[in-house]
């Protein structure tokens, strides 16, 4: 176990990630290359799972065991997010940014962001951390419109 950035942050290699949820690390990469998770990498290019990362872990192979969807169906419900409205973006934002017309892939994996993110270390945007509790997206929506409306 590594600790980087902070000494409570955690992270985890590749390999003891694949041991813990009995997976392969070609399984790992994949969920990556889908766009399902966006672990750290190290100077030398080696993945690290923090805590947040293993939520989301365990909530896609959920996904994928129980509730029997496959990784291009966990990834386009990911994609329904709206992330404009949860980090909320000005119109003119909004039309640069693929995320607000693409209805295939998440935001964080979108090429052409708007200026709100176009510089942002996705993995510490908070739609992407939200986004962790994959198998109720409408929990996501229900704490965004608490928090803002006066419903």
């Amino acid at each position: 176990m590594k600790k980087m950035k902070n000494e409570e942050d955690k992270y985890y290699p590749i390999g003891m990630v694949a041991k813990l949820f009995s997976i392969s690390v070609a399984a790992l990469r994949l969920y990556e290359a889908e766009g399902l998770i966006i672990p750290l990498k190290s100077k030398g290019g080696h993945r690290l799972y923090s805590e947040d990362d293993l939520k989301r872990i365990k909530c896609i192979r959920n996904m994928l065991e129980e509730k029997r969807l496959n990784l291009a169906g966990i990834r386009m419900m990911l994609s329904t997010i709206p992330c404009w409205e949860l980090k909320p973006c000005s119109i003119k934002d909004r039309k640069t940014c693929d995320a607000f017309y693409t209805t295939s892939l998440p935001c964080w994996m979108v090429e052409n962001k708007g200026e709100k993110c176009k510089n942002e270390d996705c993995r510490l945007c908070p739609v992407y951390i939200k986004s962790a509790a994959c198998d109720n997206i409408k929990v996501i929506l229900k704490e965004y419109w608490r928090t803002n409306t006066n419903v």
